[in-house]
């Protein structure tokens, strides 16, 4: 069965590079401030984090069955354990995002 990639690794352009610059910082600052203050938007999205760090465990356990207990980054995984990485990844940080964030 043939992989299709999910994510690969590209260079952000110039819209990309403003939302990061701009939005991220100030989800950030929005979910952080949130949790400070006790305030959960949306505590059913938190879900999300979770199947997230559930889609990432499951990555990052197929490196370390091979033996390698400390690794960072997908380089050693597979092509579909990578994708699997990196949707738990965004699964996570949308999670936290969409629970907190107003």
């Amino acid at each position: 069965m043939n992989s299709i990639p999910i994510m690969k690794e590209n260079k952000p352009g110039l819209v990309s590079k403003i939302l990061v610059w701009l939005l991220i910082p100030l989800a950030g600052f929005s979910a952080t401030y949130n949790i400070l203050s006790g305030n959960v938007v949306r505590p059913t999205a938190f879900y999300l984090v979770i199947g997230g760090f559930i889609l990432f465990a499951i990555g990052k356990l197929s490196v370390i069955v091979k033996k390698q207990r400390v690794s960072f980054g997908s380089k050693l995984m597979s092509q579909n354990m990578t994708n699997l990485y990196r949707v738990g990844y965004w699964l996570m940080f949308f999670g936290i995002i969409f629970t907190f964030v107003p």
